[in-house]
């Protein structure tokens, strides 16, 4: 069985329990050999207490199971600021939030837009910028990110 996929079986009690979104795993042959990396969430954003107990109880599963034969690295971290925003999940997380959007195709003559998420529904998201609000289909999404802003001294 492909490790990620052992894996995916082995934590989602503990990710329940915990209030933990699994946002990406990875198991790949990276410079010092295999890593397991698995990118995780919460909806307050995730602590590196967090990140570091789950990491404890994952190496303790994984090894009591014998779930990985070869030797590897396992990391457990937060998919950062600048993750792409890419399901139903991650837009209602952000509603309220200023995005910045990339299209495949023009909307309102623009492929690159900006704006606070202001709704969504099963196929559209609405942003506003400057009193103006534009539906973008979910499917002409390219790319959505959080807009990082840092504050003026």
């Amino acid at each position: 069985m492909e490790v990620v996929e052992r894996v995916k079986e082995l934590i989602p009690s503990y990710l329940e329990e915990n209030n933990i979104e699994l946002v990406d795993i990875t198991y790949k042959r990276e410079q010092g050999g295999m890593t397991l990396r698995l990118l995780v969430d919460t909806p307050e954003g995730i602590t590196i207490a967090e990140c570091e107990a789950l990491n404890n109880y994952l190496s303790e599963v994984l090894d009591k199971e014998n779930a990985i034969e070869e030797h590897y690295l396992l990391e457990v971290s937060s998919p950062g600021l600048d993750r792409a925003i890419t399901t139903d999940r991650d837009f209602a997380r952000s509603i309220d939030k200023a995005l910045d959007i990339t299209t495949y195709e023009p909307i309102d003559g623009k492929r690159t837009l900006a704006g606070k998420l202001i709704g969504m529904d099963k196929d559209n998201i609405v942003i506003e910028a400057d009193d103006v609000s534009t539906v973008i289909p979910k499917a002409k999404i390219a790319k959505a990110k959080l807009r990082i802003e840092f504050p003026r001294l």
